[in-house]
């Protein structure tokens, strides 16, 4: 099942590059998971919970904190599962523009 992700329509052009970033890091986030970098790990996510709700991928923002605690926690297992929600969310998104 989608989730639905209500998007202000004045942000469609927007929306590729911003799905385009969170696939990159997502690929980052996991190789720096193999690196047990968890200080990077904590900036990513970070970084990915200052991007999400601005663009209405309110969720993106609960997993970026989420992962930014983890990684403060060193919880690679959280981790590993919140990088992948991550993913699963992006790729399953149902865009709605309103």
């Amino acid at each position: 099942m989608a989730d639905k992700v209500y998007v202000d329509s004045d942000l469609k052009a927007l929306i590729p590059k911003f799905l385009e970033n969170r696939k990159e890091e997502i690929v980052k986030a996991r190789t720096l998971l193999k690196e047990n970098n968890f200080s990077e790990l904590a900036e990513l996510g970070h970084a990915i919970k200052g991007t999400g709700g601005g663009y209405g991928f309110n969720f993106v923002t609960e997993l970026g904190a989420k992962i930014e605690k983890a990684a403060k926690n060193e919880d690679q297992d959280e981790i590993k599962d919140l990088v992948k929600r991550l993913e699963e969310h992006l790729e399953n998104a149902e865009i709605i523009y309103d």
